[in-house]
Formats: C-alpha cells, structure tokens, sequence
C-alpha cells in the first residue's frame, strides 16, 4: 500500500509539473506566439514556423490547432503552420492555439498563436527566439483544381514563392508542362512576378485527372537561384456522370418452380467518376415488374443480384418477366445521379406434366399373317414444352407381349404411341392379346417440391387375330436334309407335303418347283416327293459350301399357295484317290548340298478317313529302296526324303512310294530326283547325256513360220517349171534313172535359254532298249536314233524326198 500510494503521489506532481513548466520554468516564449502573415492568406501557404522544443514536456503530443482553418505539421527540428484554406485577414488579429495532450495524465495545454498582418506587428525579443520567420516556400502541399468550376475564369489556383526573392527582387516565375505548352494548351498560367497560378478554363476530370507541370523561378538575365519544382495538380472529382448498364438489356433464366431466393441474374453499371468515392458508390433498384402482379423477383441494391420471392413460378401460366431497374451513384442518397435498364427473364420449363391418355383403354383388330404395319395410335395430353426431354413420349409394352409379336414407338411430330404388329399372328393358335402399354417422359418427372418420380401411366390394349383364309403352309417352312454324293438319278430324298391351315390335311394340294438352279431334283405334283434328277458331286465348286437350296410351289384346290424351302447338304464320300502335285514329282539336288525333298498330298475328299496319311517306301516293288533313301512323315499330308550318306554317284533316280490312309488302302506314287553337279552350289551346270539341240518355244515357232514360207515357194517354183516345161514339150517330169533317196534328220529340244535345273535330262543307255530296273542308275552316251530318244527327249521328223 505504500508503494502504491508513493507511485500516484509522484504521478500527480508529475503532472502538475508538466501543466506548470510551459509558463513557469521554460519562460515566457511558450505564454503566446504572434506571426506576421500577409493580408491574403492563400490555401496551402505556410503561416510560419515555430521552434516548440523548450515548450514540449517528453510526454507531450501535439493535436493539432483550435482553429480548423490551419494546420500544424512537423517539417525537420520546426513545427509549420499552414493554411487550409483561402483566407483575407481582417483589421484585427487573428488567433489560434496549438493543443498539446500529456500521455500521462491525458490532459490538453494550449501554445496561443495570434497572427498579425505584415506591417502592423512588432518584433520582440520572444518572438525573434521563437519564430524564424520566412515569406514563402518554395516547394508549397500538393494542390488541386475543382472538376467543372462554375466560378469566373482566370481563377486563381495556387502561389509558388522563391525564399530568394529578398535576395534577387528581380526572380521571374514560370511554368510547363500538361495544360501549358501541351495538351490541353493555356489551361494553367501563371503571374510571373508574384508566382500566382490560375486556371483559365473548366477541365472534365475524366479526361485529365491530373496534371504534371514544372515550376522555375530565374532571374531577368537567366540566373536560376533555385531548382525546377515539380508541381502536381489533381483535379477533384465533380459528380458529373451519371452510371449507365453494361448491357441494353439483360437477359436471364430460371427454372420454373425455382426455391424462393434462387438467383436468376445479376446487373452490372459503371460509373465513369472518381472510382472509391461516393460519386461512384452505385446502388440498385427495381421500378417495375412485368406483368405486375404477383411480384416473382426482387434485387440486392448493393450487388445487383436478382433473386425469385417464391416457388410459384409456373411455365405452363407465364414464361415470361421483364423488369425495369435502376441503378443510382451516391450510394442512392441525395444527390444521385441515375440510369434504366431492363431485365428480361425467361422461365425455363422442367418435367412437372406427367402424359396421360385421352382414353382408359384401347381396342384394335389384326388380320392373322400380317406384319410389319401400325395398327394403332394412341394419344396423349402433355402441358410441358413441346420438342423437349420434358414433352417427348416413350411408350412400352409392359405385359401380354412375351412372344414378341408387337412392338411400340413414338410419332415424333405428334407425340403419339405407335403399336406395331412386327410378325404375322397364326389364328389357330392365337385368337387375342391383352396388352398393357405405358407411357412416360424422356426425362423423370419433378414434382413442384422438388422430389423426382417415375410419372408413367398405363393403359390396357386389347388385339383381336381375324381369321384368313391362307395356303397350305410345310411345317417348318424351311427344312434341312442331308444325302450322299454319287447317288443313282431317282434316289428319294424323302416325302416333304404342306397341310391346309385350316383343315390340317395335305388332301388336293399340288407342287411344283420354283427355283432349282442347277435341276438337281425333281418332284412329284401330288404328294411332295423330291427325287435327284442328276448325280450330287460333293467336289462341285457349282454348289458352294456342299448346300444346295430347292423352292417349291404348295397349291391347294382354291388357288391360295404356300411357298417351301427344302436345304440339302451334301456328304462327302471317298471318291478320289490322293495326288502329288505335279510340280513335286521331280526334283534335283546337288552333290555338294544334302538337300531334304519334301512331298505334299492333295485330297479332294474331306471324309474323315483321308485326313491323315502314312508315307513309306515301296519295298515290295524296290527291295533295296531302304538302303538307299529314307522317308520320314511329317504331319499326315507332307514327307521328308533324304538320301542315306551321299554315294549315289550323278545321275538320275526313280522313288518307288506308297500312301497309307486311316482305312488301310494303299496308293502307289512315284517321283523322280535328279542328283547334279553344281558349280555355283545351288545350280545344275553337268553336261547333260543327251547330244541333242534344245530349242525354245520362240525358236519352234520361227523354224514353223519358216517351213511354210519355204513350202509356199517351192510351190511357187514348182508351179513356174511345170509353166515352161509345157510350152516346150507335153511330156511329163523326166525320170528319175538315180532314184535317189533324202534322208532329212531333224533334232529338237528344249532350248538352253530355258531350260530349268529340275527338268531331268533322261540318260538313255547304249545297249538294246529295255526297261532298267525300279530305282537303278542309268548311264551311259546315246549312238543312235532310239525309241526312249524319239519319245523322251526328242521330236525327231524324217522326210523322204524322191527326185527323178
């Protein structure tokens, strides 16, 4: 408690102190302070500065002054006085005080301040201490110019002062820049002697917000005492501008139904004034709703929002609203300036009409055996939008149509249900249908709460089947039957009749073929019987796929026909026997090179028992084939030959085979394989055994041309002697006494130019002709006209030619 009590004891004298110390122990300079100021105080123009050091207690801040028309601001170690505004001293003094506040004990002292006009104030010792007094700064507070000044022009505007007037009297003052000696050119000047700036005429702020001019002051001869000022000048704003929408017309959407406060669209305005004031502070409005009554919309005056007052928005009653707003700058206070605009607003439709049939139930009659028609429409009423997913229909069949008979689409122009009858009804099996169609949106309903239903409805269709006097009619209308190949003409493909629909029975019903293409059968006209008219080839490529199709013609006593098709496919039996293709019976290899030969087997049969084949050596009829060659099976329908070592000397060889299939039956084949020397190791290129002249097909024919050339002049010749002999004599040809014989013998083969390395070249031995045994080497060099050299290896022509 004491050193409580000690503590708010030096607290209280220390505020006593600092309310005593200005006009006690810091003397008498802080009682009062007198300024010399000039008859016309100009606004922003410094008053005088004041030395407040010796008159501030630590604590003490300054508030500022008791008169509202100046200001105080610290400038370095002085305190500065200016004036705020325009001010004409009066005859008497003016006074002000400097409030000063302690922090301590948050109490105001008061400095007085009075102002004296120049010439009327003395000088005293305490002013002179306290006041360092100057005429003018040269750097004055950023000034500025009203927008659209309605006062007379020059106006003055600002005074700019050199504080080296006193020493050079004969400073001129001018200035540059915007609104000078640029565009807007003479808007500012200025009174060169005094520094007086005025503007000359009215300026939008909009187009020039401020303006940078350059302020000098020099001497007559053009000494410049001081540096060039820059001296800004904004241009305050005047509310000259009203605010204007963004659009002509604002257009919106919503849905119908819509919550109340959904919003719909929000407004947009631009104020051209000076952005952050109340000249561009916009609020809005709503003046009108079209139609009037009952009010749907409302508007956030602030944000421009516009927002649904209920749920009760109905597109089926209005679809429609516009609105006529405004929007207002002085935040709508007086004073405002103020734009229209509208607003259209479109309610957009959703699914809240359920379709419903004009009718509770249908009843429509079918021909039996008619299909692909509609035979019913079925209205219904929708309020929705038309041409939406609210307004389209889709229509279905939800009972009575398990057999697939019916079918349901929807007409897009009119909206309605469309009952199909997609296959003909037999009506002695079905006489009546009941059906239950439903019908709903493309889109699920949604009720005015917002919850979503299904929305279908249902009605019950009824389709009566009329009876039709119709054709006889094969059960089943398309039958399939399978036969052998190579059947005898006439075998019976079986009994196929048609029956009367209505009776049952095949009684007076005639047939005849309708399409046979290739007359493979025929049939009797009573009772339906098809028999082959031709031997069916399982390996005809007439009849693709080994099936052949027959139509024929059912007709019963009163005209009316029914159409049958009867499918025959054709098995396959095992008709041919397997082939080497030619192109794989004979075959080379070089000496050099033990090539494989592989053999292939074509079989044009597809029975089961020729799929597979085994490949073995004859060695019934070639008992030593085996030392010689070896024969390996590869995948039932090709072989590997080699030959065993490699000591067959050149030549060629026979290789007795036989075919094995899965039924046991054996087919003996033979190939042939020409062993050859091979320079190049891949080409034949031994001297072939026989000495005969090959020749080309192209060589052939030049040696036919040739020979019917020289035919046709020996004729010629011939005819030209038997001219002149005549006229000389009537005998005959003289006789021949020599009698004697031309033997002309002519060679051919093929020629070398084409001549292929796997053409064997048969070596025909020197002894008599006679047949070598299976398998064995044949060599040796032909001396003479041989039968194999005749039939093998050349075609040799003999000509006799008897001369007389």
């Amino acid at each position: 408690m004491g050193a409580t009590a000690s503590w708010t004891g030096l607290l209280l004298t220390g505020c006593l102190l600092a309310l005593l110390l200005p006009f006690s122990v810091l003397g008498k300079s802080c009682h009062k302070v007198k300024l010399s100021v000039p008859s016309v105080i100009h606004t922003g123009s410094l008053v005088g500065k004041v030395n407040l050091k010796s008159c501030m207690h630590p604590n003490d801040v300054i508030l500022g002054t008791q008169n509202a028309d100046f200001i105080i601001e610290h400038v370095d170690s002085h305190y500065a006085i200016y004036s705020k505004k325009h001010i004409t001293m009066p005859n008497h003094p003016l006074r002000l005080g400097i409030i000063l506040l302690d922090k301590n004990c948050n109490k105001e002292k008061i400095i007085p301040v009075k102002l004296v006009t120049e010439g009327k104030a003395g000088k005293t010792r305490n002013v002179r201490e306290l006041l360092r007094r100057t005429k003018r700064r040269w750097r004055p507070m950023p000034f500025s110019v009203h927008e659209n000044y309605r006062g007379t022009y020059p106006h003055f505007v600002e005074r700019i002062q050199s504080d080296t007037q006193q020493q050079y009297p004969d400073i001129r003052y001018s200035i540059t820049g915007e609104g000078v000696d640029l565009p807007p050119i003479g808007l500012f000047s200025i009174n060169e002697i005094t520094g007086d700036i005025y503007i000359n005429a009215r300026i939008d702020r909009e187009e020039y917000p401020s303006f940078q001019l350059m302020a000098y002051a020099k001497t007559v001869d053009g000494y410049a005492p001081e540096s060039p000022l820059d001296l800004p000048i904004n241009v305050e704003d005047d509310n000259d501008n009203a605010p204007i929408f963004t659009e002509q017309e604002f257009c919106a959407e919503v849905l119908e139904h819509s919550r109340a406060g959904a919003p719909v669209g929000r407004l947009n305005a631009t104020d051209r004034d000076q952005p952050g004031t109340a000249h561009t502070l916009l609020r809005y409005y709503l003046i009108r709703q079209i139609p009037p009554s009952p009010i749907m919309f409302s508007i956030d005056s602030e944000y421009g929002i516009v927002s649904t007052t209920s749920n009760r928005l109905d597109r089926e009653t209005l679809d429609h609203y516009t609105l006529i707003v405004e929007v207002r700058d002085m935040g709508g206070k007086i004073g405002y300036l103020s734009s229209t605009g509208t607003m259209a607003i479109t309610v957009v439709d959703i699914n809240d009409f359920a379709p419903s049939f004009v009718q509770d139930s249908y009843r429509v009659d079918v021909n039996e055996n008619e299909s692909g028609m509609v035979i019913l429409r079925i209205p219904i009423v929708d309020n929705d939008m038309r041409e939406t997913a609210n307004w389209r229909a889709v229509y279905s069949i939800v009972k009575g149509n398990e057999l697939g008979y019916f079918n349901m689409t929807t007409d897009s122009k009119t909206n309605e249900g469309l009952l199909h009858v997609l296959k003909g009804i037999n009506y002695e099996e079905i006489k009546q249908f009941l059906l239950q169609v439903s019908v709903a949106n493309e889109v699920k309903l949604t009720t005015v709460s917002g919850t979503k239903s299904s929305g279908v409805s249902t009605i019950p269709v009824t389709v009566i089947v009329k009876d039709v006097d119709e054709g006889p009619e094969c059960h089943p209308a398309i039958k399939e039957i399978r036969t052998k190949e190579n059947q005898t003409i006439g075998t019976s493909l079986g009994d196929f009749p048609a029956t009367d629909p209505e009776t049952k029975s095949s009684s007076g019903i005639r047939y005849r073929i309708l399409t046979d293409q290739l007359s493979l059968v025929n049939i009797n006209a009573d009772t339906g019987r098809i028999t082959t008219a031709k031997v069916l080839d399982y390996e005809s490529k007439e009849i693709p796929n080994h099936t052949y199709n027959v139509t024929y013609l059912a007709t019963d006593q009163s005209g009316k026909s029914g159409t049958c098709t009867l499918v025959i496919i054709i098995e396959d039996v095992s008709d041919n026997t397997p082939n080497i293709p030619r192109s794989e019976l004979n075959f080379y290899y070089c000496q050099t090179d033990k090539r494989s030969v592989i053999i292939t087997i074509q079989d044009d049969d597809a029975i089961p028992g020729n799929s597979n084949y085994i490949f073995a050596l004859d060695l019934g009829r070639d008992p030593t084939a085996a030392s010689r060659w070896n024969i390996v099976s590869q995948n039932g329908k090709s072989a590997q030959i080699e030959e065993n070592g490699n000591s067959l000397p050149v030549g060629i060889y026979t290789i007795l085979l036989k075919l094995i299939d899965q039924l046991g039956r054996i087919f003996p084949k033979d190939i042939t394989v020409r062993k050859c020397n091979c320079a190049d190791g891949r080409t034949c290129s031994d001297t072939r055994s026989s000495t005969n002249v090959s020749l080309g097909g192209l060589a052939i024919l030049v040696m036919i041309l040739s020979a019917i050339l020289f035919a046709f002049l020996l004729c010629l010749l011939i005819a030209c002697l038997c001219g002149s002999g005549a006229a000389k004599s009537k005998a005959g040809f003289p006789d021949d006494g020599a009698l004697g014989n031309l033997l002309v013998n002519n060679t051919e083969a093929p020629g070398v130019d084409v001549m292929e390395g796997n053409i064997p070249t048969i070596i025909t031995p020197a002894s008599p002709v006679g047949r070598q045994p299976p398998g064995s080497h044949e060599s040796g060099q032909s001396n003479g006209i041989t039968q194999q050299t005749l039939t093998k290896t050349t075609m040799t022509e003999i000509i006799h030619v008897r001369t007389r």
